[in-house]
């Protein structure tokens, strides 16, 4: 232990200062969370670049990717109240967050979105070969099977684009786009187990109750889980405030089931409680005797995401934490509304702690735990005497710490849960090879529906698609396409989506291609028959130069015919001058139609 507090020990206010630089980025680490883990999900965290369990209510911020193994579901939500869910096999990248705005890559899987952001904003998903992107209230459903991206709407609109153009997509249809730029859009298909399992949490999500209408409108999006996890009382001091029905373990209070994890240069705390996001980084905790803890919602317009709203004190090698009661001021890097202090570019030495700490007289409401623990978020034991000397230092404003505990972040700093994943669940080599810098960097976001989501500074043409009478699965659209024939491959239906004259390029055998471009040796036509045919479909180079021949070269393309023409007396050619046929030698008649060819 003596070696970890050399290592790790005791660092002034001021060296914190200097060790972290106070750059807040609150905004950023509250758009968007995990809100759901089912079975063993891994978030590629984008500081360190390793995989790691996922836990529900851990902040997402730009550049994590998740993993979603066989017998496993995740769903992402962001704070304009959109769902993303991903089902097994699924591979996500968080490109962008900007502004309300967010952009996904969807490596491989299936996801579905319910997209209720304002129409100011979008939500863009690119694939391997499409990008779609929804502007204003809609559902939908994006699968890529077979390497294919097919678009399902169930409400509302998106505009699917790939690199011939765009389309909308109106709800009940789905566009199917495959690899080599073939286009099909049809009725959507029947709902099936994934489809269903999304309507019944969307209804969840959608439902309008008590909550609802107890919250502010900037949090609002979480209504759900308000409406699942407690019930509201009206506490005389505070008005209507919420109180958790679910309780993890006896001992509990807030703050105290899960761990502070190192995201964007700050401690934030990921709450284990399937609740366990809003009540933690908006408003603040109070008790009453007859009911037990409060959550107090913030003031509408006084709305502000924080890292975790509690006091800090540091004493030795232990840290711990209180709740912060209604109006006690939360110190912080940015701005966090009223009752806060923005130490941002403050000497925090200088700052005087004014609060008085009310929870601390609340039994068990002090989480105490040894910088270990802290780091690697492994539990161990703490004295007794030690709570009691940290609540003394809360009472009396000793060790009090400024903003976030001066504690370097290790490797195990970022993980937010720690457990162990089974090899057979760990993300296959091809999504390990992903890049998500690489993939931001190819594929912009675009917020205007007028410009292309593929070349941003142009606008986009008009997709041709196909249409057909019903869904039918990738594996038969791609063999009805490598089945077709060269003129089918030509027609409407190939062209579709298509540049200019790649069809036959994509779908036609090699071998096939002399046919095409032209025979290299023509067959003899039978004595006194001269075929214009070629001449006239302005056949391919190398049948001029044979027109073109010196004449003493002529005999020998016509030798091997001569004898034959004998049998083939019988059929006449036709004769423009009408000569009978019979009173002209062969010879004659094969010099008279050479001549009549270079007079035309």
């Amino acid at each position: 232990m003596k070696a970890f507090v050399k290592i790790f020990g005791w660092m002034s206010i001021a060296g914190a200062f200097l060790l972290f630089p106070p750059v807040s980025e609150a905004g950023s680490l509250g758009a968007m969370r995990v809100n759901l883990v089912q079975g063993d999900v891994q978030v590629k965290i984008a500081d360190t670049g390793e995989w790691v369990p996922a836990s529900v209510n851990m902040p997402l911020v730009e550049g994590d990717e998740l993993w979603v193994p066989e017998g496993s579901r995740a769903a992402l939500q962001t704070t304009k109240g959109d769902h993303v869910r991903l089902d097994e096999g699924t591979a996500l990248q968080i490109l962008r967050m900007d502004l309300g705005s967010y952009q996904f890559h969807l490596t491989e899987g299936r996801v579905y979105v319910l997209n209720r952001a304002p129409k100011r904003s979008v939500l863009q998903i690119d694939t391997p070969d499409a990008s779609i992107r929804a502007f204003g209230n809609a559902r939908f459903r994006i699968d890529i099977p077979g390497g294919e991206t097919d678009v399902s709407v169930f409400r509302g609109s998106v505009q699917t684009e790939n690199g011939d153009g765009t389309t909308t997509v109106r709800a009940g249809n789905m566009l199917a786009v495959g690899t080599d730029g073939y286009v099909e859009l049809s009725p959507a298909p029947p709902p099936d187990d994934w489809q269903r399992w999304n309507s019944q949490r969307d209804r969840i999500v959608l439902a309008r109750g008590k909550s609802y209408g107890y919250l502010p409108e900037e949090l609002r999006a979480y209504s759900s889980d308000f409406e699942e996890n407690g019930r509201w009382v009206n506490v005389p001091e505070y008005g209507y405030a919420w109180t958790p029905t679910v309780v993890v373990t006896g001992d509990w209070a807030p703050y105290r089931h899960g761990r502070w994890v190192w995201r964007g240069g700050d401690y934030v705390w990921v709450g284990y409680e399937p609740w366990g996001w809003a009540p933690y980084h908006y408003g603040r905790w109070a008790f009453a005797a007859n009911v037990g803890w409060l959550w107090v919602p913030p003031a509408r317009g006084d709305v502000y995401w924080a890292p975790g709203y509690v006091g800090w004190v540091r004493t030795g090698d232990h840290v711990a934490w209180v709740p912060l009661a209604p109006r006690e001021t939360y110190y912080g890097y940015g701005n966090h509304g009223r009752y806060s202090t923005n130490i941002t570019n403050v000497n925090v030495n200088q700052v005087r702690v004014t609060n008085v700490y009310r929870n601390v007289n609340v039994t068990n409401s002090i989480t105490v735990v040894n910088q270990t623990t802290f780091i690697t978020g492994r539990p161990s034991s703490v004295d007794r005497n030690v709570v009691g000397n940290v609540r003394e230092d809360f009472a009396k404003h000793r060790n009090i710490v400024v903003g976030r505990p001066p504690i370097k972040p290790a490797e195990t700093s970022y993980i937010p849960v720690v457990r162990s994943i089974p090899e057979a669940k760990r993300p296959p080599a091809a999504v390990r090879k992903i890049d998500a810098k690489e993939l931001r960097q190819s594929r912009p976001l675009v917020t205007e529906p007028g410009r292309s989501a593929f070349r941003p500074q142009a606008k986009p043409a008009p997709l041709e698609v196909r249409n057909v009478e019903k869904p039918r699965p990738a594996s038969e659209r791609a063999k009805e396409r490598q089945q077709a024939l060269p003129k089918e491959r030509r027609g409407p239906a190939a062209s579709q989506g298509s540049p200019p004259g790649t069809v036959e390029q994509r779908g036609k055998p090699k071998e096939a291609e002399p046919k095409v471009t032209g025979k290299p040796e023509r067959p003899q036509p039978p004595p006194g028959k001269v075929t214009p045919e070629p001449a006239q479909r302005g056949g391919p180079p190398g049948t001029v130069e044979q027109r073109g021949k010196p004449k003493e070269a002529e005999p020998k393309e016509k030798a091997k015919p001569k004898e034959k023409a004998k049998p083939k007396e019988k059929a006449e050619p036709k004769r423009p001058q009408g000569t009978p046929a019979e009173n002209v030698p062969p010879e004659d008649r094969v010099r008279e139609e050479e001549e009549r060819g270079n007079r035309r």
